[in-house]
């Protein structure tokens, strides 16, 4: 069989990076002054928080790509697509701060959501701002007081936490409020833009390399090399991946295991349980239990 002509399947030597990476805190801190983290795409359960206190990079969110320099401020919701890519080696300063849905419920009222700031923007259209210095030094205070007591458990430490969190979670709503239009142009190469559109328009049917060499008028070869290096994932990879994460939302929703495996675009049960535990860690009905907690 032509090779171009052979639909995305994990072969038995293939093998699958974990591009899920379920935080199963409600708040998880961390400052980081090395290019450490996962140079492909990969997604999260949760909300996140991301400062850039120092440094020039690409990021990439979903189907976009922004150049981010110090003092950006970005937003990512549950499920979003993201990588960052070096410009300059020699610095990369940054907060993160992941926030369960959960955690933003609980706390939100009638009058003051804390999620609007990851949730209320249009779909594909992350939440990104250039701060002020003092915008800056605001939200470094509360960064560094939450990091401070991240490891410590003496009386009070839960809820100094929460109330340094609450105040940075009211900032940045405050910000993003106030935000008229963004200033970051989107610099992904339209290939890859077009790559990632067709397979998220097309999830549920048996893509193939043909298929995407027929819509996108470039050889099959060259659409797979350029995927490669801007999402760090093969398509096999990516669309996979694409597959079992909508499984996952299916299954949250309550849907039997053998709906979501049909739901989520896998013909073969076996194939689709073997593929969703390397992915997620644990096995669909697992996964399906552990929701129903």
């Amino acid at each position: 069989m032509d090779k171009t002509a052979q639909t995305f399947t994990l072969s038995r030597e293939h093998r699958l990076e974990r591009i899920y990476n379920p935080i199963t805190e409600d708040i998880f801190v961390r400052y980081s002054d090395s290019a450490d983290g996962q140079p492909f795409y990969h997604t999260h359960n949760v909300c996140e928080i991301y400062l850039l206190l120092n440094g020039e990079l690409n990021y990439y969110i979903s189907q976009k790509c922004f150049h981010l320099k110090s003092g950006t401020l970005l937003l990512i919701q549950p499920g979003e697509y993201h990588r960052c890519e070096l410009v300059n080696h020699d610095v990369y300063e940054r907060y993160v701060i992941n926030i369960s849905n959960k955690y933003l419920d609980l706390h939100s009222t009638v009058h003051t959501n804390l999620a609007n700031c990851f949730f209320d923007r249009p779909k594909g259209e992350p939440n990104i701002i250039t701060l002020k210095q003092e915008q800056i030094d605001d939200l470094l205070y509360l960064f560094q007081s939450l990091l401070s007591l991240k490891n410590r458990k003496e009386y009070g430490q839960d809820i100094l936490s929460a109330s340094y969190l609450l105040q940075l979670l009211v900032k940045i709503n405050l910000l993003f409020s106030n935000q008229t239009e963004s200033e970051f142009p989107d610099i992904m190469p339209p290939l890859v833009r077009e790559t990632l559109e067709y397979i998220d328009e097309h999830l549920l049917e048996d893509i193939s390399l043909k298929d995407l060499s027929d819509y996108l008028y470039h050889n099959g070869t060259y659409i797979s090399r350029r995927f490669k290096k801007i999402t760090g994932l093969s398509i096999q990879q990516y669309i996979l991946r694409r597959k079992i994460y909508l499984a996952q939302n299916l299954l949250q929703e309550g849907r039997s295991v053998s709906d979501s495996c049909i739901g989520s675009g896998f013909k073969d049960y076996a194939n689709f349980s073997k593929i969703f535990k390397k992915v997620v860690g644990v096995s669909p009905k697992k996964y399906s239990l552990d929701n129903l907690k």
